[in-house]
């Protein structure tokens, strides 16, 4: 898969030093696009977030296809789709969910508390505000990476407590991860923990974990590992979950619509394996 990869052209434009990359050579309707499949993940893991301009709202159809090149599709978040209607796009919506505390004032992964998180996600606009409204993305390789050699020797032998008690999303969930994952297609090395949902570390005492959860907030608010995105009409961000993390920008008055797609994830892989 790598090597048929590498021979795929998909016209990538880095967007920052760090994270990030606008794909030009992509057609949404082309046949030929199932064949850039393995090019598109390898990219999406190396830049952690790629950004696409359609110049139109993709049509339900498209956008599934579409989301169906990084992995099996999700419907509603967290729940697998089955026999459910090609147009059936979840849509966010900040009349119906307000942009809540934890998805402004927090970076955050999707799926922290369930046992595998999902891989990606895909958003889309279909109504935008005039101005205001965007999406930023964080790398957690490069914050991983920012940090010294030994205090990422210390996170490698990490757990974490995941839960949903700040955000109250879905039913009560709760699961332990590791501190750090490895990305298996670069096989590099990414921070996992989750200011929406890292409770505390593993076999840490209450003062230490909340001193390390303290540090890991600040760090991941970092400027150079972030990347902001100013919604068009036609523009599709796709973002790792693993690689990255996000938040929306709470600046705005009016409608802002999106349609969200997520895709299946894979077991972790602890950077202590």
């Amino acid at each position: 898969m790598a090597g048929v990869a590498d021979r795929v052209d998909l016209g990538l434009e880095p967007v920052t030093g760090l994270i990030g990359a606008r794909v030009h050579n992509f057609d949404l309707g082309s046949p030929d696009n199932r064949a850039k499949a393995g090019a598109l993940l390898r990219a999406l893991s190396e830049h952690g977030v790629l950004f696409f301009e359609f110049g139109r709202v993709p049509e339900a159809e498209e956008l599934n296809a579409f989301a169906g090149l990084f992995g099996k599709v999700q419907g509603v978040f967290g729940q697998q789709i089955k026999n459910r209607d090609a147009n059936a796009v979840p849509v966010i919506d900040s009349a119906v969910t307000p942009m809540k505390e934890y998805r402004v004032n927090h970076w955050h992964s999707d799926g922290g508390p369930l046992p595998i998180p999902p891989l990606a996600a895909i958003l889309t606009p279909h109504e935008l505000p005039e101005v205001g409204g965007d999406t930023m993305w964080a790398s957690m390789t490069a914050a991983y990476d920012a940090l010294s050699p030994s205090f990422q020797l210390l996170l490698d032998g990490l757990q974490m407590v995941n839960n949903n008690k700040l955000t109250s999303f879905l039913e009560p969930k709760e699961h332990i991860h590791p501190a750090v994952v490895v990305n298996p297609i670069t096989g590099r090395k990414c921070l996992f923990f989750n200011p929406n949902y890292t409770e505390r570390f593993v076999g840490l005492a209450d003062k230490e974990s909340d001193a390390l959860r303290r540090f890991l907030v600040d760090h991941i608010n970092t400027p150079e590992f972030h990347v902001r995105l100013r919604w068009r009409i036609g523009t599709v961000a796709v973002w790792h979950q693993q690689v990255t993390q996000h938040r929306g920008v709470n600046d705005f008055s009016g409608p802002r619509k999106l349609k969200r797609l997520t895709v299946d994830g894979e077991p972790l892989i602890p950077a202590n394996n």
